[in-house]
């Protein structure tokens, strides 16, 4: 039988990891039959607290023209800019309290994300290391800043 290759040798790795991460999630379900929500798995929980959600947007990096007390007034139209920061990845969480439009850049990518939002829903923009404008559309609307923590 012949050598592997390297990238033979990452496959098999990767296939093992899988495997025992399979054996460590089914050891570690606390003897229950079937988990009604994964996240009450302690692996999920574990690993979660190691790879879980970006951190939020200093609110210091945040600026507009239209912002206020950590709440966005928009008449018509508002750009939303987050700064430029060293974390890789950060998240700024955005809930309108009426009908939004929001157009921004996808995190280190140059495509435009354009998205609509019904009133009272969250959503959470992803924001890279060179930071990005947000542009917010809507008719007399206020728009409440949050962090992917509350």
């Amino acid at each position: 039988m012949p050598a592997l290759t390297r990238a033979q040798k990452i496959l098999a790795a990767v296939a093992v990891l899988i495997v025992a991460l399979f054996v460590t999630g089914v050891v570690t379900q606390d003897g229950e039959v079937t988990m009604a929500d994964p996240r009450d798995n302690a692996l999920v929980r574990m690993l979660d607290g190691w790879f879980g959600d970006p951190d939020p947007v200093d609110p210091a990096d945040l600026a507009a023209p239209c912002l206020a007390d950590g709440v966005l007034v928009v008449e018509t139209s508002c750009v939303l800019t987050v700064a430029a920061a060293d974390s890789d990845l950060r998240e700024v969480e955005l809930t309108p309290d009426g009908a939004l439009h929001l157009s921004t850049r996808a995190p280190h990518d140059d495509t435009v994300l354009d998205r609509d939002l019904a009133a009272g829903e969250s959503v959470r923009v992803a924001v890279d290391d060179q930071g990005v404008d947000i542009t917010l559309t809507c008719d007399n609307c206020a728009i409440t800043l949050g962090g992917s923590d509350g």
